[in-house]
């Protein structure tokens, strides 16, 4: 769980700014308290997802926790298809950047054997905004009135793939 406990940590002890980039996104309690606790503190924060994905369940798994996020303030931003993201990794602040092997999911924060390493240096946050940058210009931000409207049956599907995400 030493992924885990850095993500958490890492953004708890965020001052300003937290980028979160991840193709399959179903936080832990712990890390989904910390960002919305972040962005409800008034810090900037962002995740960057796929507007698809490679992984069914994963995918509407994901998209469960897309409400709350939205409503603490996350900013959410949807990579255009027919990309997948597959990039994983964390900028904090102005100097802290972790980029590794991690998704932001139960396996790969408790049952995979990831890599993550974490650097400090102003230079290399500077170049991943720059990729977070290029992310973001293609793009398209999800709002939550857009999400609220969309269909029942999404809804539905979404939490019941959150339900069985454990088995992913």
């Amino acid at each position: 769980d030493n992924n885990l406990k850095l993500f958490a940590a890492v953004i708890q002890n965020a001052k300003r700014r937290v980028n979160v980039t991840s193709p399959y996104f179903v936080p832990d309690e712990s890390i989904m308290m910390a960002m919305v606790t972040a962005a409800s503190r008034g810090l900037a924060v962002e995740l960057f997802v796929s507007e698809v994905s490679d992984q069914f369940a994963v995918f509407h798994a994901q998209r469960s926790y897309y409400e709350q996020l939205l409503r603490a303030g996350v900013r959410i931003y949807l990579l255009a298809a027919p990309t997948v993201l597959h990039a994983k990794h964390l900028s904090i602040d102005e100097d802290v950047a972790i980029i590794g092997s991690s998704n932001f999911d139960i396996r790969s924060l408790s049952l995979h054997m990831e890599v993550m390493v974490l650097v400090h240096a102003r230079e290399f946050v500077d170049a991943m905004r720059q990729i977070e940058d290029d992310y973001r210009a293609n793009s398209r931000l999800l709002t939550l009135e857009e999400w609220l409207r969309r269909p029942r049956r999404e809804q539905v599907f979404d939490n019941l793939m959150r339900l069985t995400s454990s088995l992913m």
